[in-house]
């Protein structure tokens, strides 16, 4: 399960949608799931394997009780605005698929509601005096620097082991996240709180992981899914220009040019806490000046957001923004190097990644 951790800052101004009460969306995927679940459970209970079963469970509860997302009951539950969203979502699958290359699959036909709440929480942790990530490793992703639990207590409580054995841990919440194609994702109902141009980035980006993934590679994999979410909402918005309006479409785009003025703080910050880690310092006097560079930086990142509930205190907040952010730039000059279009680059990604390794980082290195 990769899960997306990065929050949007635009909202919906209506209100969240009333619970429905679900009618089974049983189909041959969700059959295959239940039988894959229970081979699960069957091969992990006697190898230690307690945290994935937790987390099947937690998935096996949200393809139980998802709705199909033309269900009556659901259309007659939302507010006229969350319904116009719903009806472009088979738009905006269509497009990615035969204008990006993308693969759907019968992903984002159902919906799933969260009931406000965030779908699952994920851990993030790095070395308290270096710039080292925590990584967790699993079957079929590989080692990832974040661990999802879909309960919130779990996650907290990992965090405060984490920091117990001296490393930096934060909990972030998700707003959505991707099964990797092994399942058919629903739409989340906190996905009908954003508006139309941060849905078509969220569906596109999470339709890029879905379509390809490369195993314990998770800042190519999410450098390359954040770049294509937003690429493929340019494009889509350009052959659909009466999609959203200008307002809402300037928005989108100084959300962006915001997270872009906070990667830039973040680089700033991580350079200087390298530099920092690096020296002849003594610990001390480390931990005192790290606490003085968050402290501006927070400062800074405050006025990017207009947000003074922003705080920003650890390493993992470093490791958390440059797992989206640190490959972005790269992928901006492959696809300008592969032909000039999204599908492009997802083809010349796909083509090195299937020859293997070698070849995937020598297309990489060239273009650093």
């Amino acid at each position: 399960m990769k899960p997306r951790k990065i929050s949007r800052h635009g909202k919906s101004t209506e209100s969240d949608s009333r619970r429905v009460g679900p009618k089974p969306f049983f189909s041959r995927r969700l059959t295959a799931f239940l039988l894959t679940f229970a081979a699960v459970i069957f091969l992990l209970s006697g190898c230690g394997g307690f945290y994935l079963i937790k987390q099947g469970i937690g998935q096996l509860d949200i393809s139980i009780n998802r709705v199909a997302l033309s269900d009556p009951a659901l259309l007659d539950s939302l507010t006229p605005l969350q319904r116009e969203k719903t009806s472009w979502i088979p738009r905006i699958l269509e497009f990615a698929e035969s204008e990006l290359g993308l693969e759907p699959g019968d992903s984002y036909t159902s919906y799933y509601d969260t009931e406000g709440k965030p779908v699952t929480h994920t851990v993030v942790a790095c070395h308290q005096l270096a710039l080292v990530p925590y990584q967790w490793c699993f079957p079929l992703v590989g080692c990832v620097p974040y661990k999802g639990h879909f309960n919130p207590d779990d996650a907290h409580r990992e965090v405060r082991e984490l920091r117990k054995a001296g490393w930096d841990a934060e909990v972030f919440p998700v707003s959505a996240y991707s099964t990797l194609g092994w399942f058919s994702d629903p739409v989340l109902s906190n996905m009908l709180e954003l508006s139309l141009p941060e849905l078509v980035d969220l569906l596109v980006h999470e339709l890029t992981h879905r379509t390809l993934y490369i195993p314990s590679r998770s800042q190519l994999n999410e450098g390359f899914a954040t770049h294509m979410g937003r690429e493929g909402a340019r494009l889509f918005f350009s052959s659909h220009p009466d999609a959203a309006g200008s307002e809402e479409l300037a928005r989108y785009r100084e959300s962006i040019q915001q997270e872009a003025r906070y990667s830039e703080l973040i680089s700033r910050l991580k350079n200087d806490l390298d530099t920092l880690y690096r020296s002849d310092a003594g610990r001390e006097h480390k931990l005192a000046r790290k606490k003085e560079l968050f402290a501006a930086a927070t400062i800074a990142a405050r006025e990017v957001f207009g947000n003074d509930s922003i705080t920003l205190t650890s390493n993992a907040r470093i490791v958390a923004s440059e797992t989206y952010k640190a490959e972005l730039a790269r992928m901006a000059r492959l696809q300008k190097d592969s032909g000039g279009h999204p599908r492009d680059l997802l083809k010349a990604l796909r083509a090195a990644n299937d020859k293997g390794p070698a070849e995937l980082e020598k297309l990489l290195e060239k273009t650093p």
